[in-house]
């Protein structure tokens, strides 16, 4: 049994449900692989371990500096992040002249956030007002507690809870640019020195992906024990994300690079990024 690291930016489904499905459906052990989360929020690229170690956070791979990873299966190609409004706000154009809870410029759903204003006619830099706030907790406290008037939010809070709390959803991000946010990314220099565990890793999660559209009462039970929800949320919930997974960890390379332009022009990039060096999906098919 090899015991590899995980990384992960946070605990969420959108990051983790291929990792929860592979564990509870024994298809790490099939593999041969002991996997293990670490938390690298804060930690820096270049300070990541050298070896059996890879990440789920893709997005995060992509805006790397200092090293140089590559993605080699795409589990998430819809960004799980929901644009929610208060009880009288029922679209993106109605945040004209409001406040927006959002994530920090660091991170990657902070640019989707302003890709889907600029789609919904709304300047990111003058129509609203942008406050970074730490997690969701705080995004969501700021936006029921009238602080804000929207807030970005992850998976990591179902979508069904927040609607119940009498909040709008005005976009799920994903609807407004398809991206690599979550799957198997690790550096090269890994992938070289070591790729049969990299192999038999994008099996155990190809069979994750097949499980999550296919066993649907299996995913219903995970989502009650990892979001700590109903059997009935549960399921409104997996209906709700199961489009955001893809069946088999691929896609196509002229839709990504059409992301990662729309994204170096929002950053105001000086080098673009190719999705033909960032992306290898050789193992996938």
């Amino acid at each position: 049994m090899k015991t590899i690291k995980c990384g992960i930016k946070a605990f969420d489904i959108h990051e983790l449900l291929c990792h929860f499905v592979a564990q509870r459906g024994g298809f790490y052990a099939a593999a041969g692989l002991d996997v293990r989360l670490v938390d690298t929020t804060f930690t820096p690229d270049d300070r990541l371990p050298g070896a059996n170690y890879f990440q789920v956070a893709c997005g995060a791979a992509a805006f790397s500096q200092n090293v140089s990873f590559k993605v080699y299966l795409a589990a998430v190609t819809k960004p799980m992040f929901w644009l929610y409004g208060s009880a009288g706000t029922e679209s993106v154009e109605q945040l004209a002249g409001k406040c927006i809870a959002t994530y920090p410029p660091l991170a990657p759903p902070y640019w989707f956030n302003r890709i889907t204003l600029r789609n919904h006619g709304l300047d990111p830099d003058n129509d609203v007002e942008l406050k970074p706030a730490r997690d969701d907790a705080i995004r969501l406290g700021l936006l029921r507690e009238g602080a804000v008037d929207a807030a970005l939010i992850s998976s990591a809070i179902s979508p069904v809870t927040i609607q119940g709390q009498g909040l709008n959803v005005l976009s799920l991000v994903g609807d407004e640019i398809r991206f690599v946010t979550s799957g198997i990314a690790t550096t090269e220099k890994i992938a070289q020195d070591d790729p049969d565990w990299v192999e038999n890793l994008v099996g155990a999660y190809r069979q994750s992906l097949a499980a999550i559209h296919d066993s649907a009462p299996e995913i219903h039970s995970i989502l009650v024990d990892v979001m700590d929800i109903s059997q009935e949320v549960a399921e409104k919930t997996y209906d709700l994300v199961v489009p955001c997974y893809t069946r088999d960890g691929h896609i196509e390379l002229g839709t990504l690079q059409a992301a990662l332009d729309t994204l170096d022009a929002e950053r105001g990039s000086e080098a673009a990024i190719d999705a033909g060096e960032l992306y290898d999906f050789r193992l996938v098919g």
